[in-house]
Parts: structure tokens; sequence; C-alpha cells
């Protein structure tokens, strides 16, 4: 009814084993890897007689493929492979490349409350907006205050009494 079941479940073993190929170079969302699993588990159970000869089958298909990649890696095959996945620049700052700006300079600096600080608002320092955080209390819109913390991206200001 079927034909050959031999041809059958070599063919979806080697199906499998390209999926499984085709998601290690092309990363997506597993259905290829998934997929390819099934189906060698699938022509696995197909070929065994017994419960035991699958296991062992599964075992040596896994240790198998481990020795491939191991091999092919060692032989270089690999190291290129890995080199196109990581990025091997680095962005400097010196390079115009920065997670954050520069706040230090707003230390010890007056300015002028824009929004009222519940906690968080806007101030106005040396002419510019900048978000910022009372220390530990509610300071109202037109309130002098002075930045007397910075901690990464956050200015902390105190009302000046």
């Amino acid at each position: 009814m079927f034909g050959n079941w031999g041809l059958l479940t070599a063919f979806l073993y080697v199906m499998g084993l390209v999926l499984l190929l085709v998601e290690a170079t092309i990363p997506g969302f597993g259905v290829a890897g998934v997929s390819g699993i099934i189906l060698v588990f699938i022509s696995i159970v197909m070929i065994s007689s017994s419960f035991y000869q699958a296991v062992f089958l599964l075992i040596g298909t896994i240790l198998g493929t481990v020795l491939a990649v191991y091999v092919l890696y060692k032989l270089g095959y690999g190291k290129r492979f890995l080199k196109s996945m990581v990025l091997s620049t680095e962005q400097k700052n010196e390079e115009g490349y920065v997670s954050s700006k520069d706040y230090e300079k707003y230390l010890g600096m007056h300015g002028t409350v824009i929004t009222p600080l519940r906690s968080s608002g806007t101030v106005l320092i040396d002419g510019k907006k900048v978000d910022a955080i009372s220390e530990a209390e509610f300071i109202d819109k037109d309130t002098e205050v002075e930045v007397i913390k910075i901690k990464g991206n956050i200015i902390v200001v105190r009302r000046i009494k």
C-alpha cells in the first residue's frame, strides 16, 4: 500500500536531518528544528522492531551528530560559521556610540522646576530641559532646585532653602 517502508524511513530520516541543519544555519522560530526532530524520531520508530532498539538508534544518532559537528569544527568549517554570527567590532564612546547621556556636568548646578516633581518631573538647568527626580519630597513648579546626585541616567535634585 505505501511501497517500500525502508525508502520512506530513510527519506524521513534524511529530511529530518536536513531540517535540523536548516534550523542550525538559519535560526528562526524553531519550526524547522521541531519538524526535523519529529521526522527523525518517526523514522527511528518506524525502522525499530523494539523499544530498546529505538532508544539505541536515537542515542546513536545523537552521538553521531555530536561527533560530526566536532570533526567539522576541528576541520575549520564551524569557525567561519561562528565568526559570521558574532559581532567582532566594538562600539566605542570615542566613535560616537553612547548608551546614555553624560549628566555629570549638571552636578552642583541650580535649576527651575518646570513640571511639579512628584518624585519625578522636568527641570530647566542651564537652559536645557532634563528629566529629574526629587530627593524625597514633592517639589512644586517654579521652585529653585540644586542637582545633588547623578545615578547613571538619573538626575537627583533637592529644593534650595
